[in-house]
């Protein structure tokens, strides 16, 4: 990896290794190098030319990296997280709210059910 990303994406990078098996993980810096580089449409094949030389063997390998999901996305969510919140709020507390009204409830007796109209799902004749 070139030294100016690594010095700038070292710390998240390193957050993210815990995440992956050490061959995804390499496989998963050469595709996030690809997407920050490739410009149009970012397939995996088309990352995968525009760093022809950083990523060798079958193109394949490179696909199951997504395809089988060798990770763990619940370390990848929380390593995100942690930078997320180091970077823009190093110090003090971080308030966080939540909103389910939209979710689906399920059951007769659910509070709320029935108050929202999903404009996609619905028909003239069906309300969702």
């Amino acid at each position: 990896m070139p030294a100016p990303l690594l010095h700038v994406a070292g710390p998240l990078l390193q957050a993210f290794r815990a995440a992956f098996t050490r061959p995804t993980y390499q496989r998963f810096v050469i595709i996030l190098l690809a997407a920050i580089v490739t410009t149009g449409c970012r397939t995996v094949l088309n990352l995968l030319r525009t760093v022809t030389a950083m990523a060798p063997g079958h193109s394949c390998s490179n696909h199951r990296v997504f395809s089988r999901r060798c990770c763990s996305l619940w370390r990848l969510g929380r390593a995100l997280a942690h930078a997320i919140v180091r970077r823009w709020a190093p110090q003090g507390t971080v308030a966080i709210a939540g909103d389910d009204t939209v979710a689906e409830h399920k059951g007769t007796k659910v509070y709320g059910k029935g108050c929202h109209r999903d404009p996609v799902r619905s028909t003239h004749a069906y309300t969702a």
